[in-house]
């Protein structure tokens, strides 16, 4: 850490005494966290079986979040991201839910890894965005569809994407690093680096180098 960091750190934790108060919620519920993570609401966690779930330093959470773990999944997130309000995080089976450093994780997102799920750093994720590595299976004349198995597929999202609010992603996919993905789309195909994608389902109508 440079001498700049831990004066910022320092003065930080000096200006706002009280902004570390509920971290020991997130340890008590089985979360490895850095000595700064800035937390200033209860969270709420449930981390079943053998799941795990680390927060790196610096990651700042200003309002009450989920995080959920079953089965084997775990839960890594970087240093210096943030966790917006009521936020979701939750990992299974043997799937791992990494979130690069300094990634922005926006109000009400939901991220469902049943199968492995990444995001790059420095990407941003407006509010609302929906992120799911399942599909329920929904044949008919059988049992009902809550009670039928799922598929599973990863979810690979880049470094600096924008990820707009209301999207939903679909298991299987990658966004490759520098894409923007548009309000309201839906994406089930990948989409390419530095793209512009948009729509229902999503379909790349730009390219970012074009704008340089």
């Amino acid at each position: 850490m440079s001498r700049s960091d831990a004066w910022n750190r320092l003065r930080f934790s000096l200006l706002h005494p009280g902004i570390r108060y509920h971290q020991w919620q997130l340890r008590r519920g089985g979360v490895e966290c850095g000595p700064y993570v800035w937390i200033a609401a209860k969270p709420d966690v449930a981390l079943c079986g053998d799941s795990r779930c680390s927060i790196g330093d610096g990651t700042f959470i200003p309002t009450a979040i989920q995080i959920r773990g079953n089965d084997r999944g775990r839960i890594e997130v970087g240093r210096n991201c943030s966790i917006d309000t009521l936020a979701r995080l939750f990992a299974a089976n043997d799937a791992l839910l990494e979130i690069g450093d300094n990634v922005g994780i926006g109000p009400y997102n939901i991220i469902n890894a049943f199968d492995d799920c990444s995001i790059g750093m420095n990407t941003m994720l407006s509010p609302y965005v929906n992120i799911n590595c399942a599909d329920h299976g929904m044949e008919c004349g059988k049992e009902p569809m809550r009670c039928q198995y799922g598929t599973y597929g990863p979810v690979v999202i880049g470094e600096d994407c924008w990820i707009c609010s209301h999207v939903v992603i679909l298991k299987g996919v990658t966004i490759g690093d520098g894409a923007v993905v548009a309000a309201g789309s839906v994406v089930n195909q990948d989409i390419p680096p530095y793209a512009i994608a948009a729509g229902v389902p999503a379909k790349v109508v730009g390219d970012r180098s074009e704008l340089r």
